[in-house]
């Protein structure tokens, strides 16, 4: 699992009109499986999801990612903030999906160095 920075990933979305977003998100749901271990989520086929049901399952994992990403820092014994997944949730309702993405990125390069 790599470390991402947040401005180059925030710019590349930007610059692409959103389709580095959905390569960015599909890369964060690699690495909860990667954290996980067990294989869950199953990214890519959340992403193909997201397009069937029109972003509407984008919605639903904007919430369900977070709630992974506390139970893996909970796990390592990190503060865990209860407030992510509604937070994410409402910023992806409100179409600023990309202030979720960040925030899911910005745990996930915390994780890794507590790793031993």
């Amino acid at each position: 699992m790599e470390r991402r920075d947040l401005v180059k990933m925030v710019i590349l979305t930007f610059l692409t009109c959103g389709i580095w977003g959905i390569v960015w998100f599909y890369q964060i749901g690699n690495d909860i499986a990667a954290l996980r271990g067990d294989g869950t989520p199953k990214a890519g086929t959340d992403v193909l999801l997201g397009f069937v049901t029109c972003g509407i399952w984008f919605v639903v994992l904007s919430y369900q990612w977070p709630k992974l990403l506390n139970d893996l820092a909970a796990q390592r014994g990190r503060r865990v903030d209860d407030n992510l997944p509604v937070l994410a949730l409402v910023c992806c309702v409100f179409g600023f999906q990309i202030v979720g993405l960040a925030l899911m990125q910005q745990i996930l390069n915390d994780l890794p160095n507590e790793r031993g």
